[in-house]
C-alpha cells in the first residue's frame, strides 16, 4: 500500500498541485496524510484548505494554522509578534480564509492515531510532546527515544521543521516528509514522501518536485504583502536567511524568467532529439513557451551556433532562457554552463558557443554571472555521455524557467572558454572579411558590417571568388533574376546573393571564403 505524506503546504497551491501530480505518477494518490500547516507564508490559503477537505486526505492542525484561527492568538498573540512583516502575514492569512474554512480548520485535531495495513501510526505536526517541537536530522537519538515512550505507535509522522528525513529508534520509525510549500534549505523545489507498507516491511521514498515557482511568487506579490515573502518562495530560504543574505529582498540584478525558452541546436529535425528535449522541459516546467531559433546549425560548428544565437537575441524579451547545444565535446571534461548575461539566461556547453554574447556584454558593461553546472540533483538521473542536451541542459533550463535561482545550479566561474572570432581587417584598398554563414537560400553572409563602409555606398566593389560586384543594391527587387548582387542584409552585414538563385553554389563559396570590399578609387 502506498501513502502520500505531505506537510507544511503553507498556502502554496502551485507546489501542492505539482506534488499531487507526482504522487499520482507513483500510484500513491489514493491516501494522503497531511501533517499540518495548510496556511501561512503562501498566497493561496483558502484554496489549499478547500483542497484538504477531499475525502482522500486526512489532516491535522499545524502550529501556524493554530495561531491563525484561534481567537486567543488573534486577540493577544499576534501583537506579541515584533516583526511587522510576520504580523502582517498573520493578519492577511486570516482575512483570506472564508468563514467555512476557518470553521473547518477548528475541527482539526493536533494529532491522530491510525491503523493502516496493520501498522499503528501517529500523525503529529511537531512531535508527540508538542505541536511546536522542532525535530530535525540533528535531533539526538536520546530525545527521539524519550518521545517513543509517549506513544505505542510503530510509525511517527511529523512535519514543522521542513527537514525531510527518517530515522528508526527503538523499533519506532520517525518520518518527516519535508515541506511542500515553504522550503528553507536553499532548494525551492517542493518536498514530500511516499510511505509504502507491504507484508515484508516498510519503505519510505523522498521526492523533490519542481514546480512553477514564479506563479507562486507573482501570486504572492498580488497580495500586497512585503516583497520578502515572494523572495522566500523564490529563494527556498526562510525569513531570517533571506534578510541576512540579501541587502534588500530582491537583488537589483536578480533576473526573473518570463516563461519563454529558446532552443538552438545542430541536431536537425529528422531524428527525435529536439522533441525529447522539449519533453524534458515541459515535464519539469509545463508552462514553458518554447521557441525554436534553429536546429540546422552545421554539425559541430560552434562559431555558427554562436553567431545565430547572437543574431536572434535582441528579438526576445528580458527574462528569456536560451538553450544552445552545439557540443562536439559532449562526454568529455568540458564544463556545462548556465549564465545570466545582461537580462537573459543562457544554458550551453563551455566550448566558446557564448563568445559573441559575452563579448558584447563586456563591451557594453552588462551583468555577467556564470555557473558551472555541478549540482547533479537538478539533472536527469544517470546522464548519458552522448546526450547532455536531454540530460543536463534541458532540465537546467526548465528549472530556470520555473524560477530556480542561478546560484543554486552550480559554482560561480569567471573563466569561460572564449573563441577567437573572425574579425574584418582594414587594408590600403579597403576591408577584408570572410563568409560566416550560408543561409537556406544560399546567400553568403559576411562579418563585414555595413557601417564599416556606409560613407562609400555606391563607390565600392565586392570581390569574392574572382567575381567583382560593383556597388550595393538596396533590395532584391531592384535586380534581375540571376544577377549576382551585394546587399546589406537584415542583420546589418554585407551579404552576397544571386537573385532567385544560390550564391554559394554559383560561386563555389562557403563559410571561411575571403571577401574583399575595396573603394572604387583604389581599383587598379
Amino acid at each position: 500500500m502506498k501513502i502520500t505524506l505531505i506537510s507544511d503546504i503553507h498556502g502554496n497551491l502551485p507546489a501542492l498541485e505539482a506534488v499531487l501530480r507526482h504522487a499520482k505518477n507513483q500510484a500513491a494518490d489514493q491516501m494522503v496524510l497531511n501533517l499540518g500547516d495548510l496556511t501561512g507564508y503562501g498566497p493561496h490559503p483558502e484554496q489549499v484548505v478547500r483542497w484538504s477537505k477531499n475525502e482522500q486526505v486526512t489532516n491535522i492542525l499545524g502550529n501556524y494554522d493554530k495561531k491563525v484561527i484561534r481567537k486567543a492568538y488573534r486577540n493577544t498573540g499576534w501583537q506579541k509578534v515584533n516583526n511587522p512583516d510576520k504580523r502582517a502575514m498573520f493578519t492577511w492569512t486570516y482575512r483570506a480564509l472564508s468563514k467555512k474554512s476557518i470553521k473547518y480548520m477548528k475541527t482539526l485535531p493536533e494529532t491522530r492515531q491510525l491503523e493502516i495495513a496493520g501498522k499503528h501510526i501517529l500523525m503529529t505536526h511537531g512531535s508527540p510532546a508538542s505541536i511546536s517541537e522542532h525535530l530535525g536530522a540533528d535531533t539526538p537519538d536520546k530525545r527521539l527515544a524519550a518521545l517513543v515512550e509517549m506513544t505505542d505507535a510503530e510509525i511517527i509522522l511529523f512535519g514543522h521543521s521542513h527537514q525531510a528525513f527518517k530515522r528508526k529508534v527503538d523499533n519506532t520509525l520517525f518520518i518527516n516528509p519535508g515541506s511542500v510549500g515553504r522550503l528553507d534549505d536553499g532548494d525551492p523545489r517542493a518536498s514530500f514522501a511516499v510511505l509504502e507498507i507491504e507484508d515484508d516491511g516498510v519503505e519510505v521514498h523522498f521526492y523533490r518536485v519542481p514546480y512553477d515557482i514564479m506563479s507562486a511568487v507573482n501570486a504572492m506579490r498580488m497580495t500586497g504583502l512585503p516583497e520578502i515573502f515572494a523572495q522566500i518562495l523564490r529563494q527556498g530560504l526562510n525569513y531570517a536567511d533571506v534578510k541576512s543574505n540579501f541587502n534588500s529582498p530582491s537583488k537589483p540584478d536578480d533576473l526573473e524568467p518570463n516563461g519563454t525558452l529558446t532552443l538552438l541546436t545542430d541536431f536537425g529535425l529528422q531524428d527525435h532529439f529536439v522533441g525529447v528535449m522539449k519533453g524534458v522541459i515541459t515535464n519539469i516546467a509545463p508552462q514553458t513557451n518554447i521557441v525554436d531559433i534553429s536546429h540546422q546549425v552545421r554539425p559541430q560548428n560552434i562559431h555558427l551556433g554562436g553567431h545565430l544565437l547572437a543574431q536572434a537575441l535582441p528579438y526576445f524579451p528580458p527574462g528569456t532562457v536560451h538553450v544552445a547545444v552545439v557540443d562536439p565535446g559532449v562526454g568529455t571534461q568540458r564544463r556545462a554552463l548556465a549564465a545570466q548575461i545582461g537580462d537573459h539566461y543562457f544554458v550551453a556547453p563551455d566550448n566558446g558557443l557564448l563568445t559573441p554574447i559575452l563579448e558584447h556584454a563586456h563591451e557594453t558593461g552588462q551583468v555577467i554571472e556564470i555557473v558551472s553546472l555541478n549540482q547533479s540533483k537538478y539533472w536527469l538521473p544517470d546522464p548519458s555521455t552522448s546526450f547532455h542536451g536531454r540530460d543536463i541542459f534541458a532540465p537546467i533550463a526548465a528549472h530556470l524557467v520555473n524560477g530556480m535561482p542561478l546560484d543554486r545550479l552550480g559554482d560561480r566561474i569567471d573563466n569561460p572558454i572564449m573563441l577567437a572570432l573572425p574579425q574584418p581587417s582594414l587594408g590600403d584598398q579597403g576591408w577584408l572579411g570572410e563568409v560566416i554563414m550560408v543561409d537556406v537560400f544560399g546567400n553568403l553572409s559576411t562579418n563585414l558590417r555595413g557601417d564599416l563602409f556606409e560613407n562609400n555606398i555606391g563607390e565600392i566593389t565586392v570581390i569574392l571568388k574572382g567575381k567583382h560586384i560593383r556597388g550595393l543594391i538596396g533590395t532584391f527587387g531592384n535586380a534581375k533574376e540571376g544577377d549576382l548582387i551585394a546587399i546589406i542584409d537584415s542583420s546589418g552585414c554585407l551579404s552576397i546573393a544571386v537573385v532567385n538563385g544560390d550564391a554559394s553554389k554559383t560561386l563555389g563559396a562557403d563559410i571561411g571564403t575571403p571577401v574583399q570590399v575595396i573603394f572604387s578609387s583604389k581599383i587598379s
